[in-house]
């Protein structure tokens, strides 16, 4: 496939800002096409300079930092040369940016009830700390027993002080979305996350049903501030999720969840609260076979959800289950399965 990445300038911008696609094409003060870097990403598609000759377009910035002419220019482009373009949406929060016919956003964050269907899940970009921290190529499999056990590791708290801080930046947030447009139908819902997870943590705390494998934390990761610190409560909380079955995945500020990811890389079994996230890829993955589905409006009986997922897991599919969910990091929720997306995408009529 032959990418066109429009110019930019480099110097006013953060790297770590770019559209995580257009990385492997990243030359430091240009784009260009380097085979080891590729490689490095796992792709072989091809940069080019020339959009009369590419079959899909990478907006480098992201979609909030551009304004609507610019990217009615894109959209233009795009509509001339036959021919996609992607960018990504960058921050936590669910704005709804405008709808051109020719341009698709990534992004993490979102109701998939606001969102038009220009807007593609994106997944959460993490390193490979299974291989890293334990030093290992074949995933640690674990055994079915009869009792599941569900871990969690984080900020998890019923402190009305924090209750009252996150719900008030929810209403701040919303209050300048109503200055900017009172007819907008992006607002956020006013969310306590850790709050939240200390309820779901209670409620299967309180069942005989279930073992369960929690560190609560006061703080986002648990407040460290020195190196020697982060290192311990990481591996803490690596491995809390490799001594479990089965992990809580709440959403935070952003209605996303990164522990989603991390589980999936880790090889085990997301427990899933679904607050109308837009999970990546939906046509392609079957979400619902790769973990725990809980509906948000049925987290009371997460209890039940869990246990009857796992009674339907003979031991050999529990197994498999793990391989399974470790490979679905590893080839669809990567570079390699942003770029399949887009190559199956991007032929337009």
């Amino acid at each position: 496939m032959d990418i066109y990445i429009p110019n930019i300038d480099f110097g006013d911008i953060d790297k770590r800002h770019l559209f995580i696609a257009t990385r492997p094409f990243y030359m430091g003060s240009t784009w260009g096409n380097d085979q080891k870097q590729k490689k490095k990403w796992g792709i072989s598609d091809y940069y080019t300079d020339d959009i009369n000759i590419a079959q899909v377009m990478l907006l480098p910035k992201p979609i909030n930092y551009y304004n609507n002419k610019e990217l009615d220019g894109f959209n233009l482009m795009c509509k001339t040369h036959g021919i996609k373009g992607y960018g990504y949406v960058i921050g936590d929060y669910g704005n709804v940016y405008k709808h051109f016919e020719y341009l698709s956003y990534f992004r993490v964050g979102g109701f998939k009830r606001q969102l038009p269907h220009n807007n593609i899940g994106l997944p959460v970009a993490i390193s490979d700390i299974y291989k890293s921290l334990y030093k290992a190529n074949a995933l640690d499999i674990r055994t079915k027993e009869d009792i599941p056990i569900i871990g969690f590791c984080g900020h998890a708290s019923d402190a009305i002080k924090k209750q009252f801080k996150d719900k008030l930046g929810f209403i701040k947030k919303n209050m300048f979305r109503f200055f900017e447009n009172p007819f907008r139908q992006d607002y956020e819902p006013l969310f306590a996350s850790a709050y939240e997870r200390f309820k779901l943590l209670k409620t299967l705390e309180g069942s005989t049903s279930i073992k369960t494998n929690f560190i609560y934390r006061e703080n986002y990761r648990a407040g460290a501030v020195t190196k020697q610190l982060r290192l311990q409560t990481n591996r803490e909380y690596y491995e809390n999720m490799r001594q479990s079955d089965y992990v809580l995945c709440v959403r935070g500020a952003g209605n996303f969840s990164v522990r989603l990811y991390e589980t999936l890389m880790m090889g085990r079994i997301p427990v899933y609260i679904d607050t109308d996230g837009l999970l990546p890829f939906i046509d392609d993955i079957d979400w619902k076979q790769h973990m725990v589905w809980v509906p948000w409006h049925d987290r009371h009986n997460i209890t039940q959800h869990v246990v009857e997922f796992h009674q339907s897991l003979t031991p050999k599919a529990f197994k498999q289950l793990q391989e399974s969910n470790r490979k679905l990091w590893e080839t669809s929720l990567s570079v390699v399965g942003i770029f399949d997306f887009i190559r199956k995408n991007s032929i337009t009529t």
